[in-house]
């Protein structure tokens, strides 16, 4: 079963005044495992998609599952990780992680255990009792990934997680969640301006129109699984598909 199946998606907002169409004929499938990165011009409806797949919007019309079911809010499969880490500040950091269990109402020993377990494999442990200001931007980003993480989602949606710091950061970040993501084996789909971000992380980039945004490309990637983002990112191979992807973007600027 596909972790994320969607068909014939159209989606049109509505006011008293006009209608405005985000989304048109969009059918796409996630399998399990898969990174796949969303890139296109401002407004093309990417975060939106993201927003269908938790089921916190419903499309006009056509279908969108997850796990082969249509997605609410109370059989959510996903955990969504946001531009900023939206940590408690009055919360140490191993209160901050056990945040969203406590909100599902999944707080037992054993989940919380193996959140902590999570802390300990990618080198948290030592932060647990420190509060959010005491750690650095991307510290503080990898607290709120393994905070999604402790939900164990079976989908993870990342919203531009790494928008909000610096370029050095955002370079050992990716590296890190990417590691994070595959060793965990979960499904992931980031929503990205970054190209080179979608590039250095993805398995497929799906490339979306200016609006209403329907698909205009899909791209495979094929790097060695050796290969770590940032040394993905200084291959030839990704060189060649930023300048086409650039241009397919740079295209739908052009009809807006």
């Amino acid at each position: 079963m596909s972790v994320v199946e969607i068909k014939n998606l159209n989606l049109i907002y509505q006011s008293t005044k006009s209608e405005t169409e985000a989304l048109t004929d969009i059918n796409l499938t996630i399998e399990k495992e898969e990174f796949v990165s969303i890139v296109g011009p401002s407004g093309c409806g990417k975060t939106t998609i993201l927003s269908l797949i938790t089921g916190l919007i419903k499309p006009t019309s056509g279908q969108v599952l997850v796990m082969g079911k249509t997605p609410n809010l109370k059989n959510n499969f996903c955990g969504y990780m946001f531009q900023r880490d939206n940590l408690l500040p009055w919360r140490t950091i191993e209160k901050n992680i056990y945040f969203g269990l406590e909100l599902k109402k999944l707080a037992s020993k054993e989940r919380k255990e193996k959140a902590l377990d999570l802390t300990n494999k990618y080198g948290l442990s030592e932060f647990l009792k420190k509060h959010p200001s005491e750690l650095s931007g991307g510290m503080r980003q990898r607290v709120a990934l393994i905070r999604t993480l402790a939900l164990q989602p079976e989908l993870l949606l990342l919203d531009e997680p790494f928008s909000a710091l610096d370029y050095q950061t955002r370079l050992e970040l990716c590296d890190d969640i990417f590691n994070i993501i595959k060793t965990e084996q979960k499904t992931a789909i980031l929503v990205t301006h970054d190209i080179q971000e979608a590039i250095s992380m993805s398995d497929r980039i799906i490339v979306l129109s200016a609006r209403p945004g329907k698909i205009k490309a899909i791209h495979t990637l094929d790097f060695s699984p050796d290969l770590t983002p940032f040394e993905r990112r200084k291959t030839e191979k990704a060189k060649q598909l930023f300048d086409v992807i650039w241009q397919e973007i740079q295209n739908e600027k052009k009809k807006i």
